[in-house]
């Protein structure tokens, strides 16, 4: 197996090429894994991508332990990082099984992110007692602070679990040396819900990642209407300035935060569903379907790559034309490889970045 900080170089070195050739079929930098659609909340924002509901999908095809395994085996030949995501994955009796495999794999960053709310069940389980120790990053959803406004925007009677297990996990990461952040959905007429959220995680010392609400792809036009967003974006980029621990670079949340055109090169982070498929070249293609790739099939990245190029060139693809994605997607994911699209013309920015996402944890 190549060693994680060669592979990184090379993919690099690699992708510098591809972009002065023209080309849009770049490697990835890490993969996000859909382990599973359920979910025990029912949030009034989130989708899977293509505007379906997590527990409104048929949650039945998703790749049993083995599965998981050789997906993370086959995508770790050029990935070398993983972000599990869902529905819900720590509804997945078997996540500790697979952190620990990526672990023993070499991924880093190894990132869970999870609605935070059974933690407080999991972790005295035996199976579960290494699974921080396994990964890099816990990312928690936190929108508010009002458990009652929580209970309506989540649909559960229990948001109080999430905050309680917030602070369980924030005891724990420093001795698992885990980094742990919130992801707040910032949503009109709650932005000072989420401004107390940024509050909290400064006291806590703990990461926050804003994410403005979208409306299927796009942000939500009446979050960018709502006469308090504004100064809530210079506030946050002030925090940031002023050494606030917010997760990427000023430039990327300010991009981000006021929804900029960006450099949208989706095959740096590609999206594996449930069952194994890579959508390629963009999950959230509008106009066009995605083609889907089994994983399993292959065994390199290159040859997934070389397959979904036979199928539909990358090359041009994000815009508004009816071959093309149609989407100008505001998901953070997407203002992160326009971050590492500038870095390949600027390192040093990259380096920053880079620097600035890993380099402190709790």
């Amino acid at each position: 197996m190549t060693s994680r900080p060669f592979l990184v170089a090379a993919s690099y070195l690699e992708n510098r090429r591809r972009m002065r050739a023209g080309r849009e079929d770049l490697l990835p930098l890490y993969f996000i894994w859909t382990t599973l659609r359920p979910c025990n909340f029912r949030c009034s924002y989130c989708d899977d991508h293509r505007g379906a509901r997590y527990p409104e999908l048929d949650g039945h095809g998703k790749l049993d332990t083995d599965g998981g395994r050789r997906l993370l085996e086959v995508m770790r030949t050029r990935a070398s990082s993983v972000y599990f995501a869902g529905g819900e994955p720590t509804l997945r009796k078997d996540l500790p099984v697979l952190a620990r495999a990526a672990r023993d794999l070499d991924y880093y960053p190894i990132v869970v992110n999870s609605n935070g709310s059974l933690f407080h069940r999991l972790l005295v389980q035996p199976a579960w007692r290494t699974f921080l120790a396994d990964v890099d990053i816990v990312v928690i959803s936190l929108d508010a602070l009002d458990l009652g406004l929580l209970a309506t925007m989540w649909r559960t009677r229990h948001p109080e679990d999430v905050v309680r297990n917030l602070l369980v996990l924030r005891r724990l990461a420093d001795a698992q040396r885990v980094k742990l952040m919130v992801n707040c959905v910032i949503q009109p007429g709650l932005v000072a819900e989420a401004r107390a959220v940024l509050d909290l995680a400064e006291e806590l010392g703990i990461w926050f990642c804003p994410v403005p609400r979208n409306i299927g792809p796009r942000i939500d036009p009446e979050l960018q209407a709502d006469p308090a967003y504004p100064g809530f974006v210079d506030h946050l980029l002030a925090r940031q300035r002023a050494g606030a621990r917010i997760t990427g670079s000023v430039r990327m949340n300010q991009r981000l935060l006021t929804a900029a055109p960006f450099d949208c090169r989706n095959t740096l982070k590609p999206h594996v569903d449930h069952d194994g498929r890579l959508a390629w070249p963009c999950k959230a293609s509008v106009n066009v379907e995605p083609e889907w790739i089994d994983v399993l099939a292959h065994d390199h990245v290159d040859a997934i790559w070389a397959e979904g190029c036979r199928r539909r060139d990358p090359t041009g693809f994000h815009g508004q034309g009816p071959a093309q994605c149609g989407g100008d997607c505001n998901w953070a994911q997407n203002y992160t490889t326009d971050e590492y699209v500038h870095g390949l013309a600027h390192p040093l920015h990259l380096l920053g970045t880079v620097a600035g996402f890993l380099g402190a944890r709790r």
